[in-house]
């Protein structure tokens, strides 16, 4: 799964809008890849929490 925020020069002007210190391009890149593998453990827990819930409440009917 690949996760994009935004490109870094985007991330750097924005940065610049809020006078923080900008980050390497290298760093963003390393940002994206750990928020998009947390994005992805979230996704996967809360899709399997439906899945069950619903499973569960079709099964009261039965």
């Amino acid at each position: 799964m690949k996760v994009s925020l935004a490109r870094p020069v985007k991330i750097n002007n924005f940065l610049t809008t809020l006078n923080i210190t900008l980050t390497a391009n290298r760093n963003v890149k390393k940002m994206e890849a750990l928020a998009g593998e947390a994005i992805k453990k979230i996704s996967t827990a809360s899709s399997n929490k439906a899945a069950i819930e619903a499973y569960e409440k079709e099964m009261e009917y039965v």
